[in-house]
Formats: C-alpha cells, structure tokens, sequence
C-alpha cells in the first residue's frame, strides 16, 4: 500500500500540474468524475463481487459503517458546539469528518493494495453504507452503483465466478482508470491559497478523519467480532479521507465550502502518508 499511496500523491500532483500549466482547466475536472462514476467504478465493483467468495459477516459490514458514521457525526458536532461555531461551520466540519472518500479513493486502492484486506467488505462498506449517507442525492449515481452492485451478487450466486475474456478484459482495464483518474481530479481540485487562514479547522478534520475514527473503527469492528480481513478493511475504510461528494453537498446545503474544500485537499494529500501507516499497523 505504501507504493500505491506514494503513486496516489504522484498523480494528485501531476494534476495539479496540470490545471497550473493550463493543460487541464479546473472546470473540465467534472469529466473525470463523470467518467469514473458511470464508465470506470461499476466494471470494478462488478468484478469483485463477481470473484468474491461471500461471507455471512459481510452483512454486517454496513452495519457497523453506519455505526462508525454516527459517532463521527456526534463528536464533530459536539466539537463544533464546545467551541461555539456558527451553524455553516459546523456543518460544514460534521460532513468533512463524517464521510470518507471510500468509494472512488477507498475501492481502488484496495483493489491495488495487495493482501491483507477484504474487496467485497470494502464493496458492502461503500454500496450499502457510504453511499446510503452521501450518494442518495443523486439518483443517477445511485442507480448505476448499485446495478452493478446487484448483477454481480447475481452473477455470484449463480455460480459464476469466472466471466469470459470479451466481458472481464474491458472490465479490468475500465478499473484500473478509477485510482488515477480520481487522482489527477484530486490535483486539479487542490487549492492551497486560503487554507493557513483555516489551519484549525482543517488540523482538527485532519485528526479526526484520519486518527481517531480508525480507532473508533476498530473499536466497532471488535464489538461486531469482525476478524482478519474484515476487520482491517472496516477499520481502513474508517481513515480514509473526506469525501469529495461531501463539497458538493455541502455547497448546496449552504455549510461553508472552503472548510469543505479545504478539508478534501488536505486529507486527500495527508492519506497517502497516514494510510501505509494503517496498514503497517492492521497487517
């Protein structure tokens, strides 16, 4: 995960090249996403479930995300009213450290990762939890994750675990352009101007985010007596870092967006530091 984590931040900057030197626009960065959404990240969670060797403990996957979701929500609010923040910050800091980017930053780098961890944990975490808390908004995206979702767990259970080359090989390859697509977005998103005015907030997401709800995570995982793969998946799912979709939402709710964006950047950039540490620590 170390390699791929350092690959993550090789990309992040070159996007952020790119958007400097103006080969890329800030603004073209919506085809990335839509491309990833409804072309890259269903061929992926497809190919998962479809090889997957499912686990009765995989219900409970989703469960215990909810579980850690909520906690998070508690203490970022209770954070925010200890302090005394206004309404849109403390919006603003509950969906930054709230909801982790499991979904188009998560899946692939677990898919890269290695051993260790559990893809169809990962798949349930992000299908049946994650998106349940932040893709609903958008039907659209709904609709064309969980189909893939759904066929294959019908693929699966029909005993299908092998598909032919003609349907396997674009999958694969329509996969492999989640990480480095989402990535270059990440770069072409990073803004730095503006984020040493926020440095408390952001320092506060930064730990939260990225420390403590590991630590809540496991102390979920360990009470729903997840084990192995499982369980370090859950847990490293817990750390991953905050949302992109969080931003959108966020700018549509009326919460403060340059908490939002500034939150992104930073636990996209840190995660590819803090997350080989994780593993180093699960595996």
């Amino acid at each position: 995960m170390t390699e791929t984590a350092f690959a993550a931040l090789i990309l992040i900057l070159l996007g952020a090249v790119a958007r400097h030197t103006g080969l890329v626009r800030q603004d073209q960065g919506d085809v990335f996403v839509r491309v990833v959404i409804y072309l890259a990240l269903p061929p992926l969670v497809f190919l998962i479930i479809v090889r997957a060797d499912l686990d009765g403990a995989l219900v409970l996957v989703p469960v215990a995300a909810l579980v850690i979701h909520v906690i998070l929500v508690v203490v970022s609010w209770g954070s925010a009213r200890l302090v005394g923040m206004g309404r849109r910050s403390t919006g603003a800091l509950i969906l930054a450290t709230a909801v982790g980017n499991t979904g188009v930053f998560g899946l692939p780098l677990i898919y890269a990762a290695g051993e260790g961890f559990s893809l169809p944990a990962a798949v349930m975490y992000d299908a049946l939890a994650t998106a349940l808390i932040t893709w609903t908004s958008t039907v659209a995206i709904a609709n064309h994750f969980g189909l893939a979702l759904a066929l294959g767990l019908v693929v699966n259970l029909a005993g299908v675990n092998e598909l032919p080359g003609f349907i396997e090989r674009p999958c694969e390859i329509m996969a492999a352009a989640v990480l480095p697509l989402t990535m270059l977005y990440g770069g072409l998103m990073l803004e730095v101007r503006g984020l040493a005015r926020l440095w408390r907030q952001l320092s506060y997401v930064a730990v939260v985010r990225l420390g403590l709800a590991g630590l809540i995570g496991l102390g979920v995982a360990y009470v729903f007596r997840f084990e192995g793969e499982v369980l370090n998946t859950v847990v490293l799912f817990a750390v991953m870092p905050t949302a992109m979709m969080s931003l959108v939402l966020g700018v549509r709710g009326g919460v403060r967006s340059d908490v939002l964006a500034g939150a992104v950047a930073v636990t996209t950039v840190l995660c590819t530091l803090t997350l080989p540490l994780w593993r180093a620590l699960l595996v």
